[in-house]
This record gives structure tokens, sequence and C-alpha cells, in this order.
């Protein structure tokens, strides 16, 4: 048996990759379907838990903060369209370094949210972490048909920023997690269906594999980020996550012919850096035990 730590660090290994392989059908279909088809596509593999809807509609009325859950999935089903449109408009590896200095951003969603307030050291880190993602975008911005994917990866990376301290919100004020993930995964179907029906294009049948593999490594994320996060704290896994960014940058390069700039490596080194002070440093004392999920559109 291999130690826990071990375990965790192969499970968010391989959330890294299937995250990346999903990303990476998205950006090919993205020049076949809209913004809002892909993400309904999206949205509709991670409904697969909708088979429990009996459930769902049982404990509806156990739900507590309606607030916190129309933050949670409002946010959460707009950093799904944004981060879909980023995937097809700009190099993988640059949109998930942007998506990534999510974790740089909770310390501000966090005190405009919950009120938390943090200390010096991790509002430092979080303005070092903005710089090193700003590195590569100065070129980047310079290429219009790069500059739209850029800010939606912006907007994505804030947004789930928020729907992750919803989440928080919620399970503090006792919504189950089961619960949290079913009223989510029914909203992000219904919120992404209606936008996608007025373009909708019937993927050829060539295409059917490349859906399949993003909505199964869509899930496989999701499963494998639960299975490392049940196995360890944020702040071990922290620098984990980043590992989708040469994952990204690997699959660019093969499916692609993207090249990942010198400066890209550069602000993913000092945002890695950035995001394991404000990971660690956000920390609640007495959490170090405590495990969360984490998020991926």
């Amino acid at each position: 048996m291999l130690p826990t730590s071990v375990q965790a660090a192969l499970w968010a290994l391989a959330s890294a990759i299937t995250f990346s392989a999903s990303s990476a059908a998205a950006k090919f279909l993205g020049t076949k379907l809209s913004t809002a088809e892909l993400a309904f596509f999206r949205a509709a593999a991670g409904g697969v838990v909708l088979v429990m809807v009996w459930r769902l509609i049982a404990d509806l009325g156990k739900a507590k903060d309606p607030v916190g859950y129309l933050l949670r999935c409002g946010l959460g089903v707009l950093a799904l369209y944004c981060f879909m449109y980023a995937l097809g408009a700009a190099p993988l590896a640059l949109v998930f370094l942007i998506f990534l200095t999510r974790a740089l951003m909770l310390p501000v969603a966090a005190r405009l949210m919950l009120g938390e307030p943090s200390g010096p050291v991790v509002w430092v880190a979080v303005i070092i972490g903005f710089i090193g993602a700003a590195i590569p975008l100065v070129p980047a911005l310079r290429e219009p048909e790069q500059a739209m994917g850029i800010l939606a990866a912006m907007v994505a990376a804030v947004a789930t920023a928020g729907s992750q301290t919803a989440v928080r919100r919620l399970t503090e004020a006792g919504n189950a997690p089961a619960m949290v993930v079913l009223v989510y995964s029914a909203a992000s179907v219904l919120g992404t269906l209606p936008a996608a029906l007025p373009g909708w294009v019937t993927p050829p049948a060539a295409d059917w594999p490349v859906l399949t593999a993003l909505g199964l490594f869509g899930v496989a994320a999701q499963y494998t980020a639960a299975k490392a996060f049940n196995r360890a704290t944020v702040g071990f896994l922290a620098p984990l996550d980043f590992l989708a960014v040469p994952a990204a940058a690997g699959l660019g390069w093969l499916l692609f012919g993207e090249v990942p700039s010198m400066l890209t490596a550069v602000g993913a080194i000092i945002v890695l850096l950035a995001a394991i002070i404000v990971v660690t440093g956000s920390a609640p004392k007495g959490s170090a035990s405590q495990p969360q999920a984490a998020e991926r559109p």
C-alpha cells in the first residue's frame, strides 16, 4: 500500500492530465461548435449525477442559503462559458496559467463574500502572483485573436474563485456536499441548454469520439481531484494543481502545434510560488486536516 501522500499526488497527477485532455477536446471542437453548445455538452457530461434526481427532489427542501446557491450556480455557469470560449481563442498553456490564478483570487473572494481577513504576507503574495501571470500576457495581448480568449480566461478564474467561496459558504451553512453538487449539476445543464439551442449544430459522427472524450475526461478530472483532496490538504496539493500547465502545454504542442513561450514558463513559476503562499497562508487555523475539493469547469 502506497503512503497516503503518494496516493494523493498520483490522483492529483491524474486529475491534471484528464482535465487537460478534456480541455484539448473542447479546443478541437471549438472550431466546429459554438461556445454555448460546448458548454452544454460539458455540463451534460458532468450532470450524470442527475440520475439521482429523485434524491434532489426529495432533499430540495433541506437546502439552506438560497443566495449562496444562486452565487454558486451563477458564477459556476459563467466560469464554464468563459473557459470553453478561452480554450478556442488562446493557447492551452496560457489559458491554464490564467485560469489557475483562481487560487490568488480566493482571499479577495473570501473577504468580499465571507468577511474573512488575510494577513499582509498573503496579500503581497497575491500581488506578486498577478505580476507573474501578467508577464506572458504582454506579448499575447498584441495578437487580437488571443486578446478575447485571455479576457475570457480571466473572467473564468474570477468566477471560479467566487464559486469556490460560495461552496464554502453553503457547506458552512449546513448543506450536504452531495446536495451542492446535485443543485449545481442541474443548474449548469439548464443554464447552458437555452443558449445552445438557437445555433445548435448536430456534431457529425466523426466528432462523437471527441465529444465522448470531452465528457469522460471531464468527469474523470472531477473524480480524481476529489480523490486527491480526500487524501491530502489544499496546502499539500496546491503545487500539484499546476501540473495542468505543463500537461496542457504538451497537448497543445502535440495536437495544435502551440509552442509555449519562455515568458509563459517564467510566469507559471511565479504564480505557482505565490499560490502556495496564498493557499497555505489563507487556511483557517485547525483546518490542516480538512481537505477540500478542487473545482474544474
